[in-house]
């Protein structure tokens, strides 16, 4: 009773709209019920029989992962016994390893991620994406961690779907993690982007995080390594001496400051890549290296518009070539790279 008192109490000062103020109350009183009382996921035969209201209640929950009455039935009639052995038995028949997972612990791994507020077309999606998180032994407890980090629904999903792995990872270790990860990026936005867009980051400790942060803050100034991380996160994983190269190659041969660099992805494409646009922008006159202390105006294009227009684009814009004149030009000069290196 006092449970549903404090609800009622924080319905009724919060300002948010009713659907929020209703989304609070089930979240707080309802889930838990579900939780322990039935299941979602399967409503299977051999479950008793729920009463009205936990009936009308699971239907509510349900229709949060559904956008019309036809994907709710088409989600109560999917998520049946039969229907996730036979998926799983296709899981298993291209890895041998998930016979060791049973039929029953991958029920109770679906119906986790449905309280998570994950939708059923979500959860099939990484059955067949990413179903390595059905093998990890520590997926209620890592969904708890990533809940109580702020992460939600798709945001899970996100996760998951990248990093099926995460549920083998120790839960207290992954809970010291994400906090220092907060601790690093500071708002909400910035922490939530950069563990979404690549969760492979939580693989990592913190002392690797911190030491490749330390490094990239000699190149760059402290706040713009912040960003630079978000805007690339393969940055932390990414061999030190190939981000190096890189770096070297558009600051001194290109002769482009930090500032370009920093909204251009550059960390995103090979340094090959990289060569490869400068240099046919450069045997086509299109560009050349300024030389600020002599007074020369820079008319070079910008580097985020050298590293990500398409072939295509990239090829008509600059000569009014064609996609395979470009291609053509990418091939010998590859060649003409590796003759150099060699």
């Amino acid at each position: 009773m006092g449970l549903y008192v404090k609800s009622l109490k924080e319905f009724n000062k919060c300002t948010m709209s009713l659907f929020c103020g209703r989304q609070l109350v089930l979240q707080a009183i309802i889930s838990p019920l579900l939780r322990h009382r039935f299941n979602p996921i399967t409503l299977c035969a051999d479950h008793p029989s729920p009463r009205n209201y936990l009936q009308y209640f699971s239907r509510l929950i349900l229709q949060r992962s559904c956008h019309s009455e036809t994907q709710l039935e088409e989600s109560k009639r999917k998520w049946t016994t039969e229907f996730v052995d036979s998926a799983l038995e296709k899981i298993r028949s291209e890895d041998k390893t998930f016979y060791s997972v049973s039929l029953k612990e991958v029920m109770k791994k679906l119906q986790c991620l449905s309280s998570a507020n994950i939708s059923a077309d979500q959860i099939a999606n990484l059955m067949k994406e990413s179903p390595h998180f059905l093998k990890g032994k520590n997926m209620e407890p890592i969904l708890k961690v990533l809940q109580d980090q702020g992460f939600e629904g798709s945001g899970i999903y996100e996760i998951l779907l990248s990093f099926g792995r995460i549920t083998d990872e120790d839960p207290t270790e992954l809970s010291a993690l994400l906090m220092f990860l907060r601790s690093i990026y500071r708002t909400d936005r910035k922490f939530t982007r950069v563990v979404t867009t690549h969760p492979e980051v939580l693989s990592l400790i913190p002392a690797k995080i911190n030491a490749r942060v330390n490094t990239l803050q000699e190149l760059f100034k402290s706040d713009d390594v912040l960003e630079l991380t978000i805007m690339s996160p393969h940055i932390i994983f990414e061999d030190m001496e190939t981000i190096q190269e890189k770096f070297d190659y558009v600051f001194h041969t290109m002769g482009i400051s930090q500032r370009q660099m920093m909204y251009s992805n550059m960390f995103n494409y090979s340094l090959l890549h990289i060569q490869t646009r400068h240099v046919f922008l450069e045997r086509a006159g299109f560009y050349k290296k300024t030389k600020k202390e002599k007074g020369e105006i820079n008319t070079n294009p910008l580097l985020q518009d050298i590293l990500g227009l398409s072939d295509k684009v990239f090829a008509k814009k600059f000569g009014k070539m064609t996609e395979q004149d470009y291609k053509t030009f990418a091939k010998y000069f590859a060649q003409e790279v590796e003759t150099y290196m060699e």
